[in-house]
């Protein structure tokens, strides 16, 4: 036997490597220019998958004057599957356009794929229009690429017209319609389709049932999950060992939340557990709560996708646990996985509930250099909301005027409105509110609660009514609860009680107990000690366990200087076990978060961080600052109380960041509480005494002291 032919040799090749050898031999052979090896070549090259090969392919391609039908093909096909498929698009309008060869029955279904992997309705649509003109419509392959294509597209009608139509329709073409009534949000369309397909007398294969568990998914209906699970297993003969349909299963129980049966149908995959279906117990622990068997189920998997990491970090998000959710994506960036748009906007939300500038603005890069962000409406209100909650109001102003008007959505809007708000720039707030609405798009219940708030937190009466009665009168919203507390904060901050008290009692309901405890936090403010008990008798009959009643009619009579009564309230905490929160504040330095509690001495830096706090006590009372401390009920002397005051957790956080930043360097806090009047007198001393500037988040606003200042103009 002789040696085989250089061209032969192409169907052992694995690598470009070796085909490009095998070019070099049919080069010296001298068969270079015929067609056939050249066609061989074209067809290896350009079905690689590799951009190096799509490019061999078309420097092949050029050497040939007249290329038959069958190299157009390859070429269509190779660039279908490819990072760039409208490049299919262009081999097919210059096969016409040269005129020598036609396109066949296998030409349009590649050429289809690529308009439908292109998300290109437009080429999509034309190249349906050449396949009327050319007679090929009633092919069925053709006709079921044309039925994927438009479900692909969210032409779900388009899609059954054709479906419809077609004379000639079998399992594929049902399948196709179903997957994408799943896929496209139409779930009750899907059920309804295989239903008429089974009436057809076409019986579903194993991709029809996946399809249908998805469309499932969607629904959420137990009972229609549990019917399609009993079809699969008792009636159609299914082999139910697929990995594909017991992923499909695990993922349908799991997103109805039914996780037992999800369990029970996960335990049975054995070995060949998907990742998918790893994901999908992972998604379904999250969902229900339970993060410890979430966690559990991570910490067995021998090979993690972006969709378990993205899972547990927003279980973690959502249990409040965003520095262990920040700590994750550490340790998933360790491992070389690359975030999407979900996980980077999981990520940056966690970073604004943290207050975690620095990691933010690494995040922020990080999305910049993603082919994906282009102003992506997920990422970007996620990066605004940040910066907002970080204390960097007006980089939040910036990166919203530079979002193009197309790309504005409610949920942007709602963000930098709400950023706005903690900051206390209600005017500011307004004119975003209205460049909203000029630009056509209608405030939600949530823009409300913003635009009220800023309001609220500036003292915008006037403003805050008339947009308060637009809701009903204008936009055709209903106010809730949320609403009529924004307006019972915004009478009862600016002191005008009366009309609180009056507004509260022409409610539909005065059974909410936060909007008594809003009024009853004013009354505190203003020292309305008999309005505020009143305040408290309605939220003992609302709410008698909540711990927010006694402590708002503790400082109140604290600050009216009833100490007997004060001593009642905290009697009746301590025998009913009603303890205040403790209160504990945040400070990020070099990405990493520091906390601190009232009186903490477990830092590494407590000797060098108490012994600041002494010198800026001393330097602060030489400037006139007197420590407040009337509301220490501890039967200790004056110089005890003043100890217990100045180891409040902001302080503490004001220490380390004077001992670890830079001279220049804002420090910034982020605190669970209140901030306290001690605390907030102090802070604008140090401001002026030290030339720093402070920014404290608390539960209630921003506070930004500067020169001896604050932001809320002592307002808060």
């Amino acid at each position: 036997m002789g040696n085989p032919s250089p061209v032969s040799l192409l169907d052992s090749c694995t690598a470009i490597k070796q085909a490009l050898q095998t070019h070099a031999q049919i080069i010296v052979n001298g068969s270079h220019k015929d067609i056939y090896p050249l066609s061989r070549l074209i067809s290896f090259f350009s079905l690689s998958g590799t951009p190096i090969g799509l490019d061999y392919s078309r420097c092949l391609f050029k050497q040939i004057d007249k290329p038959n039908v069958f190299i157009w093909n390859t070429m269509i096909r190779g660039h279908s599957r490819s990072e760039s498929p409208q490049e299919s698009v262009y081999f097919f309008k210059s096969m016409i356009a040269q005129g020598f060869v036609s396109p066949n029955n296998f030409t349009f279904p590649f050429l289809i794929n690529s308009c439908a992997k292109a998300s290109s309705i437009k080429s999509g649509q034309g190249i349906h229009s050449y396949i009327i003109k050319t007679g090929f419509e009633s092919n069925l392959f053709i006709k079921n690429s044309l039925i994927a294509f438009y479900s692909t597209v969210d032409k779900l009608d388009y899609a059954r017209q054709l479906l419809d139509e077609s004379c000639n329709r079998d399992l594929v073409s049902f399948n196709t319609m179903i997957n994408g009534y799943a896929r496209g949000g139409r779930p009750n369309e899907a059920l309804r389709l295989f239903n008429e397909m089974r009436g057809s007398g076409i019986h579903p294969d194993e991709y029809t049932i996946v399809a249908l568990l998805s469309a499932c998914s969607s629904v959420g209906d137990q009972k229609i999950s549990k019917q399609i699970h009993s079809l699969a297993y008792k009636n159609l003969n299914f082999n139910e060992t697929s990995v594909l349909l017991k992923t499909a299963l695990v993922d349908m129980y799991a997103k109805c939340g039914l996780m037992e049966m999800a369990h029970l149908v996960f335990s049975k995959m054995g070995m060949r557990k998907s990742i998918e279906a790893w994901s999908a117990m992972i998604s379904g622990y999250v969902r229900s709560g339970e993060l410890d068997m979430a966690q559990e189920l991570f910490n067995q998997m021998e090979e993690r996708d972006l969709v378990c990491w993205t899972a547990m970090i927003s279980g973690y998000c959502q249990m409040g646990k965003y520095k262990e959710a920040l700590e994750l994506f550490k340790e998933m960036e360790k491992f070389g996985i690359k975030p999407d748009k979900v996980t980077l906007a999981t990520v940056i939300s966690a970073c604004a509930r943290l207050g975690a500038l620095d990691f933010g603005k690494k995040l922020h890069q990080q999305c910049i250099e993603s082919e994906f962000f282009n102003f992506n409406p997920i990422v970007i209100t996620a990066i605004i909301d940040m910066y907002g909650k970080c204390g960097s109001i007006e980089t939040a102003v910036n990166i919203f005027q530079e979002v193009p008007r197309k790309s504005r959505t409610v949920f942007l809007f709602n963000a930098i409105i709400s950023g706005l708000a903690q900051h206390g720039l209600g005017n500011t707030a307004i004119d975003i509110f209205l460049e909203m609405e000029s630009d056509g798009l209608r405030p939600d219940e949530i823009t409300f609660i913003a635009i009220l708030s800023a309001c609220s937190h500036t003292g915008l009466i006037e403003e805050g009514t008339k947009l308060f009665d637009s809701m009903l009168m204008v936009h055709g919203i209903t106010p809730e609860n949320e609403h009529y507390c924004c307006m019972v904060d915004l009478f009862g901050r600016s002191g005008r009680l009366k009309e609180a008290y009056e507004f509260v009692q022409k409610m539909p309901t005065d059974n909410d107990p936060i909007i008594w405890r809003s009024f009853m936090g004013a009354c505190r403010i203003h020292g309305n000690v008999e309005m505020g008990e009143i305040a408290g008798k309605r939220l003992l009959e609302l709410d008698p366990d909540h711990g927010a009643r006694y402590v708002l009619l503790f400082n109140m009579f604290s600050n009216a200087n009833r100490w007997e009564d004060a001593r009642t309230v905290r009697k009746v905490m301590d025998e009913r076990g009603i303890q205040k929160p403790p209160g504990w504040s945040y400070i990020e330095l070099n990405g990493t978060l520091h906390q601190f509690v009232a009186s903490d001495k477990s830092h590494p830096q407590r000797k060098e961080i108490e012994l600041t706090l002494e010198k800026v006590t001393k330097r602060l009372k030489s400037a006139g600052y007197v420590p407040d401390t009337a509301r220490v009920l501890f039967d200790i002397d004056d110089e005890e109380k003043e100890t217990v005051i100045s180891y409040h957790s902001e302080k503490l956080a004001l220490a380390f960041g004077l001992i670890n930043l830079g001279p220049e360097a804002t420090i910034r806090i982020v605190k669970n509480l209140r901030i306290c009047g001690d605390c907030h007198a102090a802070f604008k001393i140090f401001s002026d005494v030290y030339c720093r500037e402070i920014i404290v988040r608390d539960t209630i606003r921003f506070h930004h002291f500067t020169n001896g200042i604050c932001s809320c103009k002592d307002y808060w």
